[in-house]
């Protein structure tokens, strides 16, 4: 299934995307299983998720909004030029419009209503709304079935994909290892998005590729569908280092270098801000660990302008002690299921 997002109309320009979820190996600095790792990308098909792009920090009160939008042609231009006055949240119930649509409500929000962005930036923000309204238009039509979702989880489906449950257990809480992601009331949206970017080349993975391209739309659907709507415990887990929590609830709550920090994007204690942004809290470290590392050496590419330029201003004491924090919260699971 294709997960995209929406664009906006009627005077407000927005659009809504996705950024990631995983199925790895464990981190560099971390004592590992043997399991498959993730291989670096060659030449990863184009797609149009090519990466995630943040909200940026404006004085302007804003109504509920998912806060990022996926990357391809104009995500930039949406970013910086759009969202000074719209919200990402405004774009769900817009009406569908042709290219022609678009094009006449970027005119007349630079002409008539002066909105502060270069006519240079007009095609790239049209180009940018058509592609995502035609992605979304492309999964209408069918609800998602979640119970076929569970069957993909515990049996595989015939055209190859495994079960599931070998690795991220029925409920979706894995192993505890942290050899792979714990997915239980991970957004639907969110994990979708990622399956879509393993089979596309955009996430590498030797494990998760041939396993997402083994698997339909709807199996995609219906999957992430029962995943989501998982309501699991969290495992109890060894105690972490006080000191290392610490220092990364310093770097979650009020930043690092630049003063970038994870509750920004990620939310208090790392709730999340589904459908788009995934919870942190009570992921487990070492998975954490192991993904910034994949941003920083370039086999994950779908977050290129946000999390990729985040991890690479981290050094390993700093990942490891963000990774122990997020591990330790465990929030309400109705917040964590979202």
């Amino acid at each position: 299934m294709a997960l995209s997002a929406d664009a906006i109309a009627g005077g407000a320009i927005a659009a809504v995307g996705l950024i990631l979820l995983a199925i790895a190996t464990p981190a560099r600095w971390v004592a590992q299983p043997a399991l498959a790792a993730d291989a670096p990308p060659v030449g990863p098909a184009p797609s149009i998720v090519t990466g995630g792009v943040t909200l940026h920090s404006v004085d302007a009160s804003f109504p509920d909004s998912n806060s990022t939008f996926p990357g391809g042609a104009g995500a930039d231009a949406i970013n910086n030029d759009c969202l000074i006055c719209h919200s990402a949240g405004m774009v769900l119930d817009q009406a569908s419009l042709s290219r022609a649509g678009w094009q006449g409500i970027v005119d007349q929000m630079r002409n008539d209503f002066k909105a502060p962005f270069a006519a240079a930036d007009g095609p790239a923000i049209v180009d940018y709304l058509v592609t995502m309204k035609n992605e979304m238009s492309r999964s209408a039509g069918r609800q998602p079935d979640p119970k076929h979702g569970a069957t993909i989880v515990a049996q595989g489906t015939a055209a190859g994909a495994p079960p599931c449950a070998q690795c991220h257990a029925f409920n979706g809480v894995s192993d505890a290892s942290g050899a792979f992601p714990r997915l239980a009331g991970q957004s639907a949206y969110y994990l979708a998005g990622q399956l879509r970017d393993f089979a596309s080349g955009v996430r590498a993975s030797a494990i998760m590729t041939p396993i997402a391209k083994a698997l339909s739309r709807e199996d995609i659907a219906d999957v992430t569908a029962y995943f989501a709507g998982v309501s699991a415990p969290f495992l109890p887990l060894k105690a972490p280092n006080a000191s290392l929590v610490q220092r990364g609830e310093e770097l979650a709550k009020a930043g690092g270098p630049d003063r970038v920090h994870c509750d920004n994007c990620h939310g208090p204690g790392g709730s999340g801000a589904p459908p788009v942004i995934p919870y942190l809290a009570g992921q487990y470290a070492h998975y954490i660990a192991f993904t910034l590392q994949m941003w920083q050496e370039g086999f994950r590419k779908n977050s290129p302008d946000a999390m990729e330029a985040i991890a690479k201003k981290l050094d390993d004491q700093d990942i490891l002690a963000v990774a122990a924090y997020y591990q330790q919260v465990n929030p309400p699971l109705e917040t964590a299921a979202k």
